[in-house]
């Protein structure tokens, strides 16, 4: 059953070492995103006008005066809480805000001192606190004060006129009486209620007092640069990190091994770390060749050594296998992939033959530094005999100096340290003919039978079909992938293409991939380690460097 890309990138959720990878790897989106968010808050802090505030408090405390006088209530009772709240509704009021402007003589209009205060209710009290916003600290608790007078003057004027209202009727009642009804005990009780409205009428508080008077603010509560600074800086950790992981989620390119194995769905088979800069850089349109060889990096060595003894899993059974070597796209280290694999099999031992199907864009050649012609093409056109086109490949070149044989040295205690390579020859009109014809899959078998190992390097499967059309002819498959460079999207690609066709990949070659030093350093692969340049075990390895 076929899995869809979907189905393989959901089975495979995300360790701590991915997002350990995605910080290690962006880390300065979130030290940047850090940067201006603070930055940002900092300015605004340091240009922003500063901000004073300044509360006075209210106390809400009915008196009974009218019970005590009259033995009856004048003013309705209601719910306490109700009346706090109610408060608090009255004092933002226009009229409210009109008197405050009035009082205070300020330029500013009454809609812009309520925009000033805040009015609200202590929780689980009967205290109101008025509280004034703004730039002028004197200012600010002014209208705070006046706020408080004025809403407690109109709570007054309002209780006042209902028992100037009851007074008057009294009054009136008072007036219709003749001087003799007026010393009856009708009369005096009309004058004794008179007399009590009055005093009642006098002493209206409107039911608030004021406990706590606004004090102008010693410093202004806002901005605070070091509160702000904190926040931005969770802030922007925050909105670093998730920028992080939504680039890193939008980014397909595949950043290490372990993604690499995730998405093809075989082993890396080994890691070749990058050398000289970016890998297969150079002039456009030309490939670097400072990653063929082992001269001036002998790690490279230790990691083509690695895919040399895991592909000895793979041939167990296979006398003489043949390994295809491809790559989803050009670029991406198939073609020196080829070589510095058969150079690692050479100084094992091993009779290698390597073979150049890249009858399209052919580089083989160059990086040798043989002749092109005459080679594969000339060979199936029938214009030259297979061992005629042969060419041998010694491999001291591409070795450091301390690893070449000396002068004078026994052979026989020393590899040959050779291989033989056919090469491209001259491009051909039609390539894809000549490698699906049955002259092509007996040359293979024929050398094949000549060699230990067969690596044939063909061209990009996503770009032509040539390697499917050899790799029936193979014991599997090797694919080069350029960490950093390679898609996901390129590498499902590549995945279904050699699966729909039944074709084997055995593993992939992780090109490109850039280790920290101390990464050989542990490893005992960087110089002075005892061991020369490789670390190799034991005087016995016949690859040990004296």
């Amino acid at each position: 059953m076929e899995l869809r890309d979907d189905d393989v990138e959901s089975k495979q959720p995300l360790e701590l070492t991915d997002y350990m990878r995605v910080m290690r790897e962006r880390w300065w989106i979130i030290a940047l995103s850090v940067v201006v968010v603070v930055a940002v808050a900092l300015v605004v802090s340091f240009l922003a006008t500063p901000q004073y505030k300044s509360s006075s408090r209210l106390l809400y405390s009915k008196n009974n005066l009218d019970q005590a006088l009259f033995g009856s209530q004048i003013f309705s009772s209601a719910d306490q809480n109700r009346a706090v709240l109610t408060g608090v509704e009255l004092v933002e009021l226009a009229p409210v805000g009109e008197a405050v402007a009035e009082q205070l003589a300020s330029d500013r209009s009454s809609g812009s001192l309520l925009e000033m205060i805040d009015v609200t209710a202590d929780t689980g009290t009967n205290v109101i606190s008025i509280q004034a916003v703004g730039d002028d600290p004197g200012e600010v608790a002014d209208v705070a004060n006046a706020f408080a007078d004025q809403f407690i003057l109109s709570r007054q004027q309002a209780d006042r006129a209902t028992v100037a209202a009851a007074r008057e009727l009294v009054q009136a009642e008072i007036d219709t009486l003749s001087a003799e009804e007026t010393t009856t005990a009708y009369g005096m009780m009309l004058k004794e209620k008179y007399e009590n409205l009055r005093i009642l009428e006098s002493m209206q508080n409107g039911g608030f007092i004021i406990v706590e008077r606004a004090a102008p603010a010693a410093s202004p509560f806002s901005p605070q640069p070091t509160r702000n600074a904190v926040i931005a800086l969770v802030v922007g950790l925050i909105l670093g990190v998730g920028l992080a992981f939504l680039l890193d989620y939008l980014d397909r390119r595949i950043k290490d091994e372990k993604a690499l194995e995730r998405e093809i769905g075989a082993p890396v088979l080994a890691s070749v770390p990058a050398v000289g800069g970016d890998w297969g850089g150079g002039k456009k349109g030309e490939r670097s060749v400072e990653a063929v060889g082992f001269v001036d990096h002998p790690t490279l060595l230790e990691s083509f050594r690695t895919l040399r003894s895991n592909l000895q899993y793979f041939s167990v059974d296979k006398p003489h296998p043949v390994w295809l070597i491809t790559s989803g796209l050009p670029r991406q280290g198939k073609t020196t992939t080829t070589i510095n694999l058969g150079l690692s099999l050479a100084l094992s031992g091993k009779r290698v033959m390597v073979l150049e199907a890249d009858l399209r864009r052919p580089r083989l050649h160059d990086y040798l530094e043989v002749a092109q012609a005459p080679g594969l093409s000339n060979v199936l056109a029938g214009n030259t005999r297979l061992d005629g086109a042969l060419q041998l490949v010694k491999a001291d070149r591409f070795m450091p100096a301390d690893s070449q044989r000396k002068p004078g040295e026994d052979r026989r205690t020393l590899l040959q340290r050779n291989f033989y390579v056919l090469t491209s020859g001259p491009i051909p009109p039609n390539p894809a003919e000549l490698l699906a014809s049955d002259r092509m899959k007996k040359m293979i078998e024929e050398l094949a039978g000549m060699a230990d190992y067969l690596l044939i390097d063909t061209p990009p499967v996503l770009a032509v079909s040539d390697a499917l059309a050899l790799a029936p002819c193979t014991d599997g498959v090797i694919l080069s992938a350029l960490v950093g460079k390679s898609t996901r999207d390129e590498v499902h690609q590549v995945r279904d293409i050699f699966a729909r066709a039944g074709v084997r990949v055995i593993g992939v070659v992780a090109s490109g991939a850039k280790k920290n030093p101390a990464y050989y350093r542990k490893r005992g692969y960087a110089y002075g380690y005892g061991y020369g340049y490789y670390g190799y075990d034991s005087p016995d390895d016949p690859e040990y460097v004296r």
